[in-house]
C-alpha cells in the first residue's frame, strides 16, 4: 500500500509530529570536498526542495607544499654542489706543489658543511608559480582513490526564517537523515605540458590595437583517444582560441595558440574550459589593454622652420614623450616619400579646389628630386616614460616660400598618432619681407625660369640691363566704420622684414630698409612705424601700417598709393607696396 495515497497505522507511542513547515541542516566536516547548495533550508507541507551535491576533489595542501620544498631543495642542492666544486677548483688552482693542494683539500672538505646540512639552514618559501608546478606533477603521479562520505542531515520543525541570528531550532537526534556518497577519484585524463604545469596564463600588458601570443601544450595522459570540445569565449571579448583541436591520442601532446587583442584599456580576464568525456581542464586568461600615449612638444602640428638661405641647411628638434607603461615602437613616414604620392600629384591643386586651404599639404621639393625635409632617428622604441629627441633638417636647394611636407609618427607599424606639418622658405639673399595679399599660387612651374632671361637681357638697352628687379607686395586695409558716434580704430596691416642667419662669409651682418614717400602717405591718412631701421641676422622687425580715413575721402572709391620699401644687405632689394584703404560697414 502507497502511504502517501492511503492512510496506514501510527508507529510509535511518542508525539506526533505537528504539520507544517520543517526545516533541516546539512552538518559537513570540515575541508570537505564536498559542498550541498542549499545546506540549510524549509520545506512548505506538500513541497519538495530540491538540493545539490557537488564532489571537487583537490590535492591536499601539506602534500603540495611537501612536493614544493623537496622540488626547491633538490635544486639548491644543485646549486650548492655546483658552488663547492667552482670553489675547490679555484683553490686547487692556486697551489703549487702536490702536497700542498693535498692538505688544503682535507681543510676545505673539514670546513665545509654537506650540502644536506645547508639545505636544512635555509628558509625555503614556495611561491605561487612553485605550488601549482607541484600540483602538476603530483596530478601526473596520482593513482586515484575511493573515499565514502556520510552528511548527517538534521531535521526540525518550523520555519528558518522565523527564527532571530541569535536562536537555534531544536533539532532533535532521533530525528535525523544521513546522505551516504560514494566519491571516486582519478587522475584527470589532459594537462598542460609546458608552463610547469600552469593553468593560469597572464598575457601581461598589452597596447591597445596589438596582439599579444602565447603558446601551451596539452598532454593527454589517460589510456584511451580522446574527443577535445572548447568552451566559447565571449565574442566581443579581447581573447580568442588560435587554431584549436579536436583530436588528442592517448600520450601524445597538442600545441593550443591563445591570443589577447584588446581594444580599450582594460583588465580582462576569462576562463577557457577544454571538455573531454573523462573530464576537463579549466584555463584562466588575464590581461591589460594599455593605451599608447605619446605627447609631442609641438603645439599646434605645425613645425615652421623659417627662411634659408638656398643650398643652406636649418634644423629644429622637438620631443616625443611616452607617458604609457609599455615601450613604444616608433616609425618617421614623410608623405613626399610615400608611395601614393604619384597619385597625388595626378590631382587638382589646393588653390584651384578649395576656397579655404590654398596649399597642398605637399609643396615644393628640391629640383634634384630629394625630400627637403630630413627627420632622424627614423625609427626606434621609447622606453615608458623616457622622452625621444629628433632633428628635423631643412636643406632647400633653390628659392621658395611654399616648401612643405607632412611628417607622421606611426606607432608599431599601424597607428598613426600625429601628424606635423613642416613648413620653410629660402631665399637667394640673407633678407626678406613677409606680409601682405597672396598675388600669385603656391604651385611652382616645372621649368625654371630666370628673373632675367639672357636673350631679353641682350636685346634690351644697356640701362635696363642694371636695373633691378621690383617686387610687389599688396596691403589691403578696411575701415570698419560703425553706427556710434564712438570712433572706430584705424584699420592696422603689418610687414616683416627679416635677416637670414647663414654661414656665408659675407661683410653685411645686418639688412637696412627704409620706406620713401612717407610724408605722402601721412598726407592720405596713413601711418607707418617705423619707416627705416635696422635688422640684425636671425631677426626680423614688424612694419606696421595703419590708416584712418581723411576728412576728403569718398567712401564710393578705395584709396590706392604706393611707396618703395628699399632694402640693402649683401645685395639691394626694391618692394613696391601698393596700398588700398576702404571703408566698410558693420554687420
Amino acid at each position: 500500500m502507497n502511504s502517501l495515497t492511503h492512510s496506514v497505522p501510527r508507529i510509535g507511542s511518542q508525539d506526533a509530529a505537528p504539520v507544517g513547515p520543517t526545516s533541516f541542516e546539512f552538518l559537513l566536516p570540515q575541508d570537505s570536498p564536498i559542498t550541498i547548495s542549499p545546506s540549510v533550508g524549509t520545506v512548505l507541507p506538500g513541497k519538495r526542495c530540491l538540493v545539490q551535491v557537488a564532489f571537487q576533489p583537490v590535492l591536499p595542501e601539506e602534500l603540495v607544499h611537501q612536493k614544493a620544498l623537496q622540488t626547491m631543495s633538490k635544486q639548491s642542492g644543485v646549486k650548492l654542489f655546483r658552488k663547492n666544486t667552482i670553489i675547490l677548483m679555484k683553490d686547487f688552482r692556486r697551489q703549487s706543489s702536490s702536497h700542498t693542494r693535498q692538505q688544503n683539500r682535507d681543510r676545505q672538505f673539514r670546513n665545509s658543511s654537506p650540502p644536506s646540512q645547508e639545505l636544512h639552514k635555509q628558509d625555503f618559501k614556495a611561491s605561487s608559480e612553485e605550488l601549482q608546478a607541484a600540483r602538476a606533477a603530483l596530478a601526473r603521479t596520482f593513482e586515484g582513490k575511493f573515499d565514502t562520505f556520510v552528511i548527517p542531515c538534521v531535521v526540525a520543525s518550523g520555519d528558518i526564517k522565523d527564527k532571530k541570528e541569535t536562536e537555534s531550532m531544536s533539532f532533535s537526534p532521533h530525528n535525523t537523515l544521513y546522505l551516504e556518497l560514494w566519491c571516486p577519484t582519478v587522475a584527470p585524463s589532459i594537462v598542460v605540458a609546458s608552463d610547469k604545469g600552469k593553468t593560469v596564463f597572464n598575457f601581461g600588458e598589452v597596447a591597445v590595437g596589438h596582439r599579444g601570443i602565447k603558446k601551451i601544450s596539452i598532454q593527454n595522459i589517460s589510456p584511451e583517444d580522446l574527443t577535445v570540445e572548447f568552451s566559447v569565449l565571449n565574442p566581443s571579448g579581447p581573447f580568442a582560441v588560435l587554431k584549436p583541436f579536436y583530436k588528442l591520442p592517448a600520450g601524445e601532446t597538442q600545441a593550443l595558440g591563445l591570443s589577447f587583442l584588446p581594444r580599450e584599456s582594460i583588465v580582462a580576464q576569462e576562463t577557457l574550459d577544454i571538455i573531454t568525456k573523462r573530464g576537463k581542464l579549466t584555463l584562466t586568461l588575464l590581461g591589460t589593454g594599455v593605451a599608447s600615449v605619446i605627447v609631442c612638444s609641438i603645439e599646434g602640428d605645425v613645425l615652421n622652420m623659417g627662411y634659408v638661405i638656398a643650398r643652406e641647411s636649418g634644423s629644429s628638434t622637438f620631443k616625443l614623450q611616452n607617458h604609457s607603461t609599455l615601450p613604444i615602437k616608433f616609425s618617421m613616414r614623410l608623405d613626399s616619400l610615400a608611395c601614393t604620392r604619384r597619385e597625388d600629384r595626378q590631382q587638382l591643386p589646393q588653390f584651384l579646389v578649395s576656397q579655404v586651404q590654398r596649399t597642398n599639404v605637399v609643396g615644393t621639393q628640391n629640383l634634384n628630386g630629394q625630400s627637403v625635409f630630413s627627420v632622424l632617428p627614423v625609427e626606434g622604441f621609447i622606453d615608458p616614460g623616457r622622452a625621444q629627441d629628433f632633428t628635423v633638417t631643412f636643406s632647400p636647394d633653390h628659392e621658395s616660400l611654399y616648401f612643405s611636407d607632412r611628417l607622421q609618427v606611426v606607432l608599431f607599424d599601424k597607428t598613426v598618432s600625429h601628424q606635423i606639418l613642416l613648413k620653410g622658405a629660402a631665399r637667394e639673399h640673407m633678407m626678406f619681407v613677409e606680409g601682405g595679399d597672396p598675388l600669385d599660387v603656391p604651385v611652382e612651374s616645372l621649368i625654371v625660369i630666370p628673373a632675367f632671361d639672357p636673350e631679353h637681357r641682350e636685346a634690351r638697352p644697356s640701362p635696363s640691363a642694371e636695373a633691378e628687379e621690383v617686387k610687389s607686395i599688396l596691403v589691403t586695409l578696411e575701415y570698419l566704420q560703425l553706427e556710434t558716434d564712438i570712433p572706430a580704430p584705424p584699420a592696422t596691416r603689418e610687414l616683416q622684414v627679416g635677416c637670414i642667419r647663414t654661414s656665408q662669409l659675407s661683410l653685411k651682418k645686418s639688412v637696412e630698409f627704409s620706406l620713401d614717400n612717407v610724408s605722402a602717405l601721412q598726407h592720405k591718412g596713413f601711418t607707418v612705424e617705423p619707416s627705416r631701421g635696422l635688422v640684425e641676422r636671425g631677426q626680423t622687425k614688424t612694419i606696421s601700417i595703419s590708416w584712418m580715413p581723411t576728412a576728403d575721402f569718398n567712401p564710393e572709391h578705395p584709396l590706392m598709393v604706393s611707396a618703395l620699401l628699399l632694402l640693402k644687405g649683401d645685395v639691394k632689394e626694391t618692394y613696391k607696396i601698393l596700398l588700398v584703404a576702404q571703408v566698410v560697414t558693420g554687420p
